[in-house]
Formats: C-alpha cells, structure tokens, sequence
C-alpha cells in the first residue's frame, strides 16, 4: 500500500465514527422560517417531563417585527433531539408572550406543547428567527392548580455559561 492509500483509509475511518450531533451544541439548527435565519439565543439544563413535574419555557418578543420562536429539547445523552423544533415553532408578535410547555398544565394555558415524553433529565435550546427575545425557564407541577411546586431553571446564552449567575 502507499502511503496516500493508507492515509485515505485512515481518514475514512476517522470520518465514520464522528457522531452525527451531540446534543445542543453541535446538532445542526432546524429552519423554521424558510425566509430567515434560524438562531440558537439561548441554552436551558435541567429540563425533566416525569411524574408530576414538566418544564416550561415563556419568552416575549422586544421586537418591532414578527418572529418565529421554538424551544428544542434534547435527552440526558445528547444526540439528536427528542422534540420537533419545526412542528413546535410559534409566530410571536411584537411585544408578546409564548410559553411552552413539555405538559398542557392544570393552572394555565400553553401556546405550544413540546412533546418529549418521559424525560428525566435532559436539556434544551430556544430558537428564533430574531436575536430580540427574552425567556425564564422553569420546573412546575402540572396536576395542581396553583403548582405545589415550582423551580426557576437557569438560562444561558448559546452555549457560553457565566461564572456566576
């Protein structure tokens, strides 16, 4: 063998065994508006759809203009997403408010159910089609109205955690 042969081999086996995504850092972005770009604003850990506890992610536009919003979830061992980011995305108005959610809850109404099934630990991205969006994350209980429980996730930007938050 030559050496390009073996170099060429080598580098197909590398290129093989690279993992096709690996959670919210690297899974390519889904297009949720053909006309605009997809931006991945912020990152949420601790996401959990199991017993009586969900998430819930409520964002509102500082825009001027429409937007379309999306939250993708990701399971505890990464790869590819456990939601529909195309299927979950609402059009916000400028100045509004959306709040998903991984459980239609008891004490309020969702505009969009991020279906996930039991998830006891995981992760998960916020989608826009404009970088003017604000979001809170949190863990409530879904069956009691008002929630007997309630917990604030922390959000990052992208992926890029300050020391303290």
């Amino acid at each position: 063998m030559t050496r390009f042969t073996i170099a060429v081999t080598l580098l197909a086996i590398v290129s093989a065994t690279r993992p096709a995504g690996a959670g919210i850092a690297d899974t390519p972005l889904p297009v949720l508006d053909p006309a605009e770009t997809t931006l991945h604003l912020y990152s949420v850990t601790g996401v959990i759809e199991q017993g009586v506890l969900s998430t819930y992610f409520s964002c509102t536009s500082t825009d001027s203009a429409g937007m379309k919003v999306s939250v993708e979830v990701f399971g505890s061992l990464g790869g590819g997403p456990a939601s529909d980011a195309v299927a979950d995305t609402v059009t916000v108005v400028p100045g509004g408010t959306v709040l998903f959610g991984t459980r239609t809850p008891s004490w309020t109404v969702i505009d969009k159910l991020v279906a996930v099934g039991v998830l006891s630990r995981g992760s998960a991205r916020i989608l826009a089609t404009s970088k003017k969006l604000v979001c809170t994350a949190f863990l409530a209980d879904a069956g009691s109205a008002p929630p007997t429980s309630m917990s604030h996730l922390t959000i990052i930007k992208k992926t890029k955690q300050k020391a303290s938050n």
